[in-house]
């Protein structure tokens, strides 16, 4: 999985090839990651998925219709806020 580039470098295994900051890094050797993310050339990747704010919910998915936590889809902003009360 590709990492981001934060600090522009030259890539001394891949001919020199130059990546600037926000372009996105992969290589297969996991070693020379973990020395460019120590170095602080790439960010560091999260295990864990991003978490889900509740409070982004109701989401609107056009339509008229909305995306509730649980991935159902409701019409109306009314009947959504109804359906996330009686979770």
């Amino acid at each position: 999985m590709p990492n981001k580039v934060i600090r522009a470098f030259y890539d001394k295994t891949d001919n020199r090839k130059p990546y600037s900051k926000g372009d996105t890094y992969s290589h297969s050797d996991e070693g020379r990651i973990a020395f460019l993310i120590e170095k602080g050339f790439l960010t560091e990747k999260s295990k864990q998925p991003p978490k889900e704010d509740k409070s982004e919910y109701p989401k609107h998915v056009g339509g008229g219709y909305y995306e509730l936590p649980n991935g159902d889809k409701v019409k109306g902003k009314k009947e959504a806020e109804k359906a996330m009360g009686d979770e």
